[in-house]
């Protein structure tokens, strides 16, 4: 007579099976003994015991008869080692290789000029703390709730950029604070080393583009300036918005240390102006639930204590 199984005692019966406890299962079955086991596997002979206990409970079977100082396997437990002993190696190698790989892995999205000030600092904190890692950068100059989004579900694990209203799951910590300047090419054929506006001849501007609230900074504060000013370029990019100002008569606003770090790649020089100049913070974010808090907190201290260092 054909008994049918009920659906809901074989999925408790999955629920309760632990992958250790095949490990131990396989570990008694190649030494034919507990204390060989637990020796095998450096871990107490009580603990296999235990472990051996609870599979015999899943499978119904008694595994193994004690035949004087082995143990003999069952017929059950004969066809269970050779129903597993091959998926089982191979599962716990791909577990194994995917926890390196993930450990290896440091996933960080932070606007692109921004990569340039904190991806060395990120490089040397690593190295300081002898951990080999793979830094993934994602850049962001869309607007701030995707890609808090993104830190809030672990696609990413810290976020580097402008000071934004935090949401309760996200720990945000200050880095420092950065400045802009009004610059132009050397060669300009009609600034020297100011511009007026107002007084001077009002020259073509270029503009960030960017959702990102901070940025807005750079075109907002000075609204007659920008309003009455011909716009000869919009881009997402620094490096766009320095190498359109390197062939033209434009001047834009930059971050200070941007163009310290490139002015003489794109022959600028900043000027004075009376226009006012913005500036703003720059924030260190992860999310309040990370398994790595510890070690984002010590990274965070790593590039304050360096922020202005490089």
């Amino acid at each position: 007579m054909n008994i049918k199984k009920n659906p809901h005692t074989q999925l408790k019966k999955k629920k309760r099976l632990d992958l250790n406890l095949l490990v131990y299962f396989h570990a008694v079955y190649q030494t034919g003994s507990v204390k060989h086991a637990a020796s095998f596997l450096n871990c107490s002979s009580p603990n296999v015991s235990q472990s051996l206990q609870k599979l015999r409970e899943i499978i119904g079977d008694p595994l193994f008869i004690r035949d004087g100082q082995q143990l003999s396997a069952t017929t059950v437990a004969a066809r269970l080692y050779d129903e597993t002993k091959d998926n089982i190696h191979e599962l716990l190698y791909s577990i194994e290789n995917l926890s390196e790989k993930i450990q290896r892995k440091l996933v960080i999205e932070c606007m692109p000029y921004f990569s340039i000030k904190i991806t060395p600092l990120i490089t040397l904190f690593l190295q300081s703390k002898n951990i080999n890692c793979e830094i993934v950068q994602m850049s962001h100059t869309t607007v701030e709730s995707v890609f808090w989004e993104r830190l809030s579900l672990k696609k990413v694990d810290l976020v580097f950029g402008m000071k934004v209203d935090l949401e309760g799951s996200k720990m945000g910590y200050r880095l420092g604070s950065d400045t802009c300047v009004l610059v132009c090419r050397k060669n300009h054929p009609r600034i020297i080393d100011s511009y007026i506006y107002g007084s001077d001849v009002t020259e073509s501007i270029t503009k960030i583009h960017s959702d990102i609230s901070e940025l807005h900074k750079m075109r907002s504060l000075n609204n007659d300036y920008f309003q009455n000013s011909p716009c000869s370029l919009q881009a997402k990019s620094l490096l766009a918005i320095c190498s359109h100002i390197s062939v033209s008569d434009s001047i834009a606003i930059i971050p200070s240390s941007f163009y310290e770090k490139f002015k003489e790649v794109f022959n600028l020089k900043s000027l004075k102006t009376n226009l006012q100049m913005p500036d703003f913070d720059e924030y260190m974010y992860f999310n309040k639930a990370s398994s790595d808090k510890e070690l984002y907190l010590e990274l965070y201290r790593y590039v304050q204590d360096n922020y202005d260092k490089v």
